[in-house]
């Protein structure tokens, strides 16, 4: 190719493909570590280290996100993990395989797990449980409704409740597996 423009005419649609696809991928990649506008929630991208809480659990009844019965907080007489989570928060998918495993070992010593999706979409969310093959409940609140409430201030953030519907630890950042699990048996032998 001799002719300048010949040249520029053949690489310009080259040229705009990339530059779209380095724009989509810059702004999927904002939305996975929480970079959305107007969210009042940071991105806790760090390890979690549990603070210890004698405080009174807020109550809540969401819609699942699975499209089944509203699910209720606190669950009466059981030892809780709350877990706040979104699809867009990239700590969120460090941590979800260790909360399915704990969740798979203390179901049967009678703890419930309960997920809540926050400031996120419907499809967004079933696509980030789906991927992560989380079977334990998960309620939508894709308007923050519960922010305040529970004092989020960065995600993901996770809450252990004793029997009596007491916060007693609260994790913000991503859980460790061990961490979770030294906290439960804590909690499950009798001290909440």
């Amino acid at each position: 190719m001799n002719n300048p423009r010949a040249y520029v005419r053949a690489l310009l649609p080259i040229a705009i493909v990339a530059a779209g696809a380095t724009i989509v991928s810059a702004a999927i990649y904002q939305l996975r570590i929480g970079g959305s506008a107007g969210n009042p929630i940071s991105v806790a991208n760090h390890p979690a280290e549990g603070k210890a809480m004698a405080e009174p659990a807020p109550a809540f009844e969401l819609p699942s996100l699975g499209g089944g019965p509203a699910i209720a907080f606190p669950p009466s007489g059981h030892v809780t993990v709350l877990n706040f989570w979104g699809s867009w928060c990239g700590p969120c998918a460090i941590e979800a395989p260790g909360l399915q495993s704990v969740w798979v070992d203390y179901r049967r010593r009678g703890v419930r797990f309960i997920g809540v999706d926050e400031l996120d979409n419907d499809a967004a969310g079933r696509a980030f449980v789906r991927e992560f093959g989380l079977t334990y409940p998960s309620a939508k609140d894709p308007a923050g409704s519960l922010v305040n409430d529970f004092a989020l201030f960065g995600m993901p953030t996770t809450f252990v409740v004793d029997r009596d519907g007491v916060l007693r630890d609260r994790f913000v950042g991503y859980v460790y597996e061990g961490d979770l699990r030294r906290v439960l048996d804590q909690t499950l032998g009798g001290r909440g």
